[in-house]
């Protein structure tokens, strides 16, 4: 995995990718210690001191969490799945007409030092829930990655598509896409990963992360984490414990074993957050699988079944970045912090 280089004065930029739950987000039976999902999500983003937040099932929440955060941000509309929200000024927004706006949203932040960078939030559907068929031990290796198939072929609508095409062609555009892949990395299955009997002892040459890879992006938190342990394994998917089962009108609710243990516990790395360009390096990744009141993996006060991922990005300051001419306002989807 080739390390970029960077000299001369750089910045940081701290980015989240988090799946929030967002259809329980306001839920009455899922309120704790007086606290809605919502305003415990708003916690953990606040505690995380992250700069730019690429958010996954948003529904409804956007402009609550943005007024809390007092950030920038840009989703296409009020009860959209995907939301972007910034500590920075915003313009370029990749429009429904553009993009499309339930998988992949883009806009570009600008950093104090005048770099500009396009981030893209991407969600590739879940369809079949095929990640639980990981622990499968009768599905073999290359049977369970044709599975992703689906996956794939939505992540190459993406990087195919014209405006992500227009910020690869420019060689000092960084590019950030980050989001919930419903999909492994084949960097996490692997000869080394097998003989440690560690990732279900598996080999997968998943499409999609390759495709992300041969397309110029690094995958940050491998980045930072390259040797593979216990420690460093990443999951983000899920947070849910055995000791939970979901009722409709209760909520979550205590249960000795859970009927449906493939949905429960930490097994899978699902959520990315990926950089491309020569001015941009990760210094430093991890996840965050509990609420800010208690430092022990704590769902359900933690507000959702995926673990958030931050990365820490050293930015190499632009010798042409001034100040954007094109800034959206409130009009054009993308809503100013007062």
């Amino acid at each position: 995995m080739g390390q970029p280089r960077l000299s001369g004065p750089t910045e940081q930029l701290r980015l989240m990718t988090w799946n929030i739950w967002g259809r329980l987000n306001q839920a009455p039976q899922y309120i704790i210690n007086n606290k809605t999902a919502r305003r415990r999500t708003i916690d953990n983003i606040i505690e995380s001191n992250a700069d730019i937040i690429a958010m996954v099932e948003t529904y409804g929440s956007a402009q609550e969490i943005a007024e809390a955060l007092d950030f920038h941000y840009y989703t296409p509309s009020a009860q959209a799945n995907l939301a972007i929200f910034s500590r920075y000024p915003l313009s370029k927004p990749g429009t429904p007409s553009l993009l499309s706006s339930g998988s992949f949203i883009g806009v570009t932040a600008e950093l104090p030092g005048g770099s500009k960078v396009r981030i893209y939030d991407i969600w590739l559907t879940s369809a079949g829930r095929h990640i639980v068929k990981i622990k499968d031990e009768e599905l073999l290796d290359l049977e369970f990655c044709a599975g992703d198939d689906i996956r794939h072929a939505q992540l190459q609508e993406f990087l195919g598509h014209s405006d992500l095409g227009k910020f690869l062609a420019d060689e000092d555009m960084l590019i950030i896409v980050a989001g919930d892949f419903n999909s492994v990395s084949h960097l996490d299955y692997t000869a080394e990963t097998k003989s440690q009997n560690l990732n279900f002892a598996r080999i997968l040459p998943i499409k999609a992360s390759i495709a992300m890879e041969q397309s110029g992006f690094i995958d940050s938190y491998r980045f930072v984490h390259p040797k593979i342990t216990s420690e460093t394994l990443g999951y983000t998917w899920t947070t849910v414990g055995r000791g939970f089962t979901y009722e409709e009108e209760e909520g979550f609710v205590p249960v000795e074993k859970n009927p449906e243990p493939e949905y429960q516990d930490p097994y899978a790395r699902i959520d990315f957050i990926y950089c491309r360009g020569k001015r941009i390096k990760p210094v430093a990744a991890q996840t965050i699988t509990h609420h800010v009141s208690n430092k022990t993996r704590s769902f359900p006060e933690f507000p959702s079944d995926h673990a958030a991922v931050v990365t820490t990005f050293e930015v190499k300051s632009s010798t042409s970045g001034t100040a954007s001419s094109e800034l959206i306002t409130g009009d054009d989807g993308i809503e100013a912090a007062p």
